[in-house]
């Protein structure tokens, strides 16, 4: 639920002057945030914004047979299809879940996007050991994390370091609808019309026909169908919708020839519902006048309550901006001194 804009600009002007203490390398000017934070894994956490723990969760379905090689002569679907479906898989649908974590956070100032796209970074990682196995405490130094994640879904390729940054074009041009009110979530959509598909490979197994028993993966699709996305979150919860084509990639036999060698084909949805982790999320604020998300910064500043940092000695300030009684509290508070020195 988005707060009222009255008390987002006073909670703003009032957090705006503090900074870290004890992190020399923060830039404020960036969207990393201080390295400071005591029990917070820098690989999966590093950039301002909101984090959501939940479940992402795999569906295939329409799935039908087609061959490697592609007739040049002819641009007809039909010429794709080796055969029909085996029994087993017609009108099968396949559901894998994982659990995983949504970030959705402030975009680098550098990055060249196009205009009124992408106003966020929207990144979805999952993992088979629910993000415990290469946990580090501070900042990672051979990241390890990669190979506990079956899948990972970036809007555009982002930098998990402070330094080496380099802008690249974005994988997704998304848009947000205008809100209609301070107590709507926000609501981000769009697709990806590049014909390479930046979306990884799935590594998983799955039943299959027996010709193509032996398989290890899931590719997305763009020759099939464009992928397309819609994201609503708010300071609560998130929602992630993602559809596009895809192909199973089978393991060829060592006699069989490679162009020969049969796919699966069929369409994949991938959703996620998940909860705010307050523990490691920055304070989302109303839009403003843009109707664009803003954080108040506080995960290393110590300045909000439900924070791993807060009271920490690391933490920069400690002012309270979690929730309206805290920002009034400080209002009436700043309000006193201005008093007394104008008195």
């Amino acid at each position: 639920m988005h707060r009222p804009i009255a008390f987002s600009y006073l909670a703003l002007l009032l957090a705006a002057p503090v900074f870290s203490s004890d992190d020399v390398n923060y830039d404020p000017d960036t969207n990393y945030r201080p390295e400071n934070v005591t029990g917070l894994d820098y690989y999966y956490y590093p950039w301002v914004g909101s984090y959501y723990n939940g479940t992402a969760t795999f569906t295939i379905s329409s799935l039908s047979v087609r061959s490697r090689s592609r007739s040049s002569s002819s641009s007809s679907s039909d010429d794709d299809e080796d055969s029909d479906l085996c029994p087993q898989l017609q009108n099968y649908t396949y559901t894998l879940s994982y659990p995983a974590l949504l970030g959705i956070t402030e975009t680098e100032p550098d990055d060249e996007r196009p205009e009124n796209t992408n106003p966020v970074n929207v990144i979805l990682s999952t993992s088979y050991s629910n993000f415990t196995r290469y946990f580090n405490d501070f900042m990672d130094s051979s990241n390890m994390q990669i190979r506990d994640m079956p899948w990972v879904f970036e809007s555009v390729d982002v930098s998990r370091r402070t330094f080496g940054y380099e802008s690249t074009d974005p994988n997704f041009n998304l848009s947000i609808s205008d809100n209609s009110g301070s107590d709507t979530p926000y609501r981000l959509s769009g697709s990806s019309s590049d014909e390479s598909n930046p979306l990884p490979t799935l590594q998983t197994n799955m039943s299959s026909c027996s010709r193509l028993e032996d398989w290890w993966g899931v590719s997305f699709s763009s020759e099939l169908t464009f992928p397309a996305l819609q994201v609503t979150f708010d300071a609560r919860s998130a929602n992630f919708a993602l559809v596009s084509g895809a192909v199973m990639n089978t393991l060829r036999r060592e006699d069989d020839d490679e162009e020969e060698t049969p796919q699966l084909a069929g369409r994949i949805s991938v959703e996620f519902l998940g909860s705010i982790d307050e523990a490691r999320s920055d304070v989302l604020d109303s839009p403003g006048g843009e109707g664009e998300p803003r954080w108040i910064r506080s995960v290393g500043f110590g300045n909000y309550s439900a924070n791993l940092d807060y009271g920490s000695e690391n933490a920069g300030s400690a002012v309270a901006v979690g929730g309206i009684g805290g920002v009034l509290g400080w209002a009436v508070g700043l309000m006193g001194v201005v008093g007394c020195v104008l008195w």
